[in-house]
């Protein structure tokens, strides 16, 4: 009799906490996912594939196909035999004629680059011994995006590319029509590989204000190829190696410092296969931005890279293979570093916050200089031989901007300055373009630059590491205050790779994240700062808007999300799956 009464207790007791941890586990929802580009894209893509039995008379014709280039189309159709095709976008108002001719194929799925905001554009496609206009339409531009005032008479089918730290890619041309852009925020150097690609910042933060997950390698129709994925991010440039690698002006939280550190790229795999520390180069106490990397440039001649460090005022080549400095241009530089320094004239300018720095030969370098409140190009040529360095020009570019940058092509420097792109040759200095929109970089190049379109899922390679966790909270007690997601502003979402908190807290809350899935928990601390990644210097804000990332790497299943806020364990009642 007490067997079976202990046995029908036990039933009791099971059901009520079965039903107990049910209602516990139905109350959780799911965080909000977005929508991963390369899933979307995939998705897109094989619709069109799904059906290409279209002639040249009859193609289709898709408008902005990615979603992401609403200047852009694609052309669709068969042909019998193999064939090339020749893409013509009829210029208006005597602008020239935007012409490609692509590979030959027998199924044709051609780009349509170039075509003018809220128009009925005239193309013209010829294959086959066959000729066919289109007349494609495309919407307005958005209301906070303007065209371009043409300042100085210029020709050419070729167009500005613009970038910017928080705005779109752009393509004006040399009437200053805007004629190609992204509608998504791509960030820092506008730059063409090899392959006809571009390369920019990711869309997504690494940390507040502007460092990006990592790069996004694309084609003009927006469609992405690779998502390179760094535990740095990137900021500022990047440089095309001749073994295809990317050379990245990246940060290390781990040293607790900013714009410090460089690395190698594998194209192929997204890992890191050199990394070069500038604070292991150059001595002297180092705060959170002591250096201000923001230019990366690598000679293959001489095998060294080339960098400015706005912060420091310095230029400093740096022998790639054995990581040691060749020569420093600068002044105040650490006295363990004047064995470094070039000598020069007396009548000599020397680098104040150097911007936008190119080498134009292994010799010879260029970058935006800054005095009081004016910007200036400078270009020097350097004898490694005698150590030494001259002043080759310092042309007045006109009052100081935030970002500037510098371009080269055929003689002639193309140089962005707050909104206007500017061409300098020999002394003068001729404004090309005013954007109306302020820029980061903007390149001179060819709208068809030789890339083929590639059908075929994109790919995110490369890690943004784990995210370290801390010796975990209890949370046997916990409060379940709807209240709470109103009074801290409380945002939690799923990107492709990560977990994104954010909140607005006082500066001295103590605040933590707390991740459960019954067999594992982890604990992050949630840092009251401007930054993620580590604690706020100085004068702060009062109220602060946080983001606090956790990243896939590390994590699998799903896990039940708490917040610890100053003592307090509030249940937020959702739930994220990492796999």
């Amino acid at each position: 009799m007490k067997s079976l009464f202990k046995y029908l207790l036990l039933i009791v007791v099971t059901v009520i906490a079965s039903i107990c941890i049910y209602n516990y586990v139905k109350a959780f929802a799911a965080v909000d996912t977005e929508n991963y580009v390369l899933n979307t894209q995939d998705y897109v893509e094989k619709q069109i594939l799904s059906n290409t039995n279209y002639t040249i008379d009859n193609p289709n014709v898709i408008v902005n196909p990615y979603g992401v280039s609403p200047l852009s189309a694609m052309v669709v159709f068969q042909t019998k035999d193999l064939a090339v095709a020749t893409v013509t976008v009829k210029g208006k108002d005597g602008d020239e004629d935007i012409t490609n001719t692509f590979l030959p194929n027998k199924v044709h799925l051609l780009p349509i680059y170039g075509l003018y905001p809220d128009y009925e554009n005239t193309v013209i496609i010829n294959s086959s011994d066959e000729e066919k206009t289109l007349k494609i339409k495309t919407e307005a531009l958005p209301t906070d995006l303007k065209n371009g005032t043409k300042i100085s008479s210029t020709e050419g089918n070729k167009l500005y590319f613009t970038s910017s730290t928080d705005g779109r890619p752009i393509g004006y041309d040399c009437n200053g029509n805007i004629r190609w852009y992204l509608n998504k925020s791509y960030k820092w150097e506008f730059v063409r590989l090899s392959n006809g690609h571009i390369l920019l910042g990711n869309d997504h933060l690494m940390s507040e204000p502007y460092h990006s997950l990592g790069l996004v390698e694309m084609d003009l129709l927006g469609k992405v190829y690779f998502e390179y994925n760094l535990p740095g991010g990137y900021h500022h440039d990047v440089f095309e190696l001749r073994n295809g690698n990317f050379l990245v002006a990246s940060n290390n939280f781990d040293n607790e410092t900013v714009e410090d550190y460089i690395v190698e790229v594998d194209r192929s795999t997204g890992s890191i296969v050199k990394e070069i520390k500038l604070s292991k180069l150059i001595p002297g106490d180092k705060n959170t931005e002591w250096f201000g990397l923001n230019s990366v440039n690598y000679d293959v001649k001489t095998n060294s890279i080339t960098i400015s460090g706005s912060k420091q005022n310095m230029i400093i080549n740096i022998d790639y293979a054995s990581e040691e400095i060749n020569w420093i241009i600068g002044r105040d530089v650490p006295k363990k570093l004047n064995k470094y320094l070039l000598k020069h004239d007396e009548e000599f300018t020397m680098p104040e916050k150097p911007q936008g720095l190119i080498l134009t030969d292994s010799n010879k370098v260029a970058f935006v200089n800054t005095s009081g409140d004016k910007n200036y190009l400078t270009e020097y040529s350097i004898d490694t031989v005698k150590k030494t360095v001259s002043e080759n020009k310092n042309i007045l570019l006109g009052d100081k901007s935030e970002y500037v940058n510098i371009d080269y092509n055929d003689g002639v420097y193309i140089v962005n300055q707050n909104s206007k792109i500017k061409e300098v040759s020999d002394d003068s200095v001729n404004t090309i373009i005013d954007t109306n929109n302020n820029i980061y970089s903007a390149l001179y190049n060819d709208v068809y630059a030789g890339d083929v379109y590639i059908t075929g899922k994109g790919q995110r390679l490369g890690s943004i590491g784990i995210t370290k966790a801390i010796k975990n909270e209890n949370i046997l007690f916990w409060k379940n205050d709807e209240k709470v997601f109103e009074k801290y502003n409380l945002s939690l979402y799923k990107e492709a790779n990560r977990l994104v908190v954010t909140g607005t807290f006082n500066k001295k809350d103590d605040v933590k994240l707390i991740l459960d899935n019954v067999l594992d928990k982890k604990t992050y601390d949630v840092r009251i700062s401007e930054t993620p990644y580590f604690n706020s210097t100085g004068k702060s804000k009062k109220k602060i808007n946080v983001s606090t990332y956790v990243n896939e790497d590390g994590l699998t299943g799903k896990f039940y999300i708490y917040l610890k806020i100053n003592g307090i364990t509030y249940k937020l009642n959702k739930y994220v799956i990492f796999y």
